[in-house]
């Protein structure tokens, strides 16, 4: 039993559909990054806490792609900006920039917790021995 409604695809103008832009909002663009981290995390967990090369690659990659990301934030938020305005100012789509900034900032922080289980951030007082500088001894032996 055929019902009397059909959708004919074939008849439409795809010339007037091709070039509709995404409506505003439709991008993930500001939380792309923070997307991507959870696996980042788990290749951090397997690589390791010692200093190999495999482990300092990763995080090589993990702290230099958030400054990589800050430095063309303009550029990738360009397609998404009004006409009117313009796209490298931060009054253009501010809060979606700013989670973006956080996004990175995140992967960052990640990256730097990473570095400091390795032992390679001098957070403890030991690390800072050599630029202590000694006091005269209370007392003079003669």
């Amino acid at each position: 039993m055929s019902s009397g409604f059909q959708l004919d695809y074939a008849s439409l103008e795809k010339s007037r559909w091709k070039n509709l832009a995404p409506p505003p909002g439709f991008s993930n663009q500001p939380t792309s990054n923070a997307k991507s981290l959870p696996m980042q995390v788990f290749m951090l967990y397997m690589s390791g806490g010692g200093v190999q090369i495999f482990s300092m690659g990763i995080v090589f990659m993990l702290l230099l792609t958030p400054f990589k990301s800050i430095a063309g934030m303009n550029a990738a938020f360009a397609p998404f900006a009004p006409a009117s305005s313009n796209s490298t100012s931060w009054s253009t789509l501010p809060l979606q920039k700013i989670i973006y900034m956080a996004c990175n900032l995140l992967t960052l922080a990640v990256g730097l917790w990473k570095c400091r289980s390795m032992g390679l951030l001098p957070t403890g007082t030991g690390d800072w021995l050599a630029f202590e500088t000694r006091g005269q001894p209370p007392e003079i032996s003669l």
